[in-house]
């Protein structure tokens, strides 16, 4: 490659590297989320986790402020706040933006997309979290957007 190509190539390359900085993290159980500060107003996880969370798996895009959310209620039962209310609906992602996430939230994505569950919108903050009950699986996917 002579030093025009890789010259015209270089700004490309620094525009691209700025796309998809999505980060994740995964918390045994609620308590340990809580013990890493992982909880509660601006955190990306919500103060409403359930008690009985465990498997919790977040992933959050920098750039579009675009949070997934899965975990599994131990007890089968998801207990949400009172000023969460039922939906018939969710606001989807994005198909190519939630190929930049990892499998879990994309998994979660595409349960959801067949709407295999019963959907909640909860406020937080200025934003509302949409929140699925994946019953068959005892999974809860939570898809918020700040």
């Amino acid at each position: 490659m002579n030093v025009r190509n890789l010259f015209l190539l270089t700004p490309l390359a620094f525009a691209f590297s700025g796309c998809g900085e999505v980060t994740s993290a995964k918390y045994m159980d609620r308590n340990d989320a809580n013990n890493r500060g992982a909880i509660g107003e601006s955190k990306w996880l919500p103060a409403w986790l359930p008690e009985d969370a465990v498997g919790i798996q977040e992933a959050h895009d920098v750039d579009t402020n675009e949070s997934w959310l899965v975990f599994r209620p131990n007890s089968g039962y998801l207990k949400l706040p009172e000023n969460c209310r039922q939906a018939h609906n969710f606001d989807e992602s994005n198909e190519r933006l939630i190929r930049r996430f990892p499998k879990f939230a994309q998994d979660a994505w595409a349960r959801s997309s067949r709407r295999s569950g019963d959907f909640f919108l909860c406020p937080e903050g200025s934003a509302q979290r949409w929140v699925m009950h994946d019953k068959e699986l005892n999974l809860v996917y939570s898809r918020v957007k700040f």
